[in-house]
């Protein structure tokens, strides 16, 4: 299925006019949702109510329902490890880690949380409003009928340069080979928490080094949804 992305200048969000087709799926069995416009979908003061296909619809309203309530339980017991470990170093941490990556991983699976779908909200750098991967059809009648609704599917700039990403992605990267070089050689039992620290410097700074790459540039299709 071809598909675009759909930029709503900031002006005429409020009075946009919407076909009554699946932004999914282009079918016109549609549930309508309110997702949120941003990529903290917690932050509830912008939504956009967009027509969905019946599974993306579930989907959507059980991720919007049962995420803020995982990633509190999420935090909870993260603080609450990192705190044992270090009041107590001695204590058995290393299993209760294991149980709450477990948790983390599977309360991620789309089928268990929910998922926002492909096609969620966000403002861009300028201003606008940008829907990604609307199916062409249905992007069609949404031109037709908002007049200054601009089809594309050139790449969403990045709110900061590709220098300043790649600056912090060296940073990042370096420090945490250097201290895993350090901490793997100085002959000790150093604590879980710091290696879960250097695991994550590493992870953000593969994250960084992936936001070089336009929006977009990298997707994984599922189906036609």
């Amino acid at each position: 299925m071809v598909r675009t992305d759909l930029v709503v200048p900031a002006h005429l969000v409020s009075g946009l006019q919407m076909p009554s087709l699946s932004v999914t799926t282009a079918g016109t069995d549609v549930q309508w949702v309110d997702l949120p416009v941003g990529r903290w979908p917690f932050l509830r003061r912008s939504r956009l109510r967009l027509p969905l296909d019946p599974p993306s619809a579930r989907l959507a309203r059980r991720y919007l329902r049962v995420e803020p309530w995982i990633s509190l339980t999420r935090l909870a017991a993260l603080v609450a490890l990192t705190t044992v470990d270090i009041v107590d170093s001695s204590a058995p941490t290393f299993w209760s880690w294991i149980v709450v990556w477990l948790v983390v991983i599977v309360s991620s699976i789309p089928r268990v949380n929910g998922v926002l779908p492909r096609q969620s909200p966000y403002r861009t750098v300028a201003g606008d409003l940008r829907i990604p991967g609307i199916p062409i059809e249905v992007a069609k009648q949404w031109v037709e009928q908002n007049p200054g609704v601009v089809p594309t599917i050139a790449p969403d700039p990045r709110p900061r340069s590709r220098r300043w990403y790649a600056t912090w992605s060296a940073v990042l990267l370096i420090s945490a080979i250097v201290l895993f070089t350090v901490f793997a050689n100085n002959g000790r039992e150093d604590s879980l928490l710091i290696w879960v620290g250097v695991l994550s410097l590493f992870l953000l700074g593969v994250a960084m080094a992936l936001k070089m790459l336009p929006r977009g540039y990298i997707r994984i299709e599922n189906g036609d949804s």
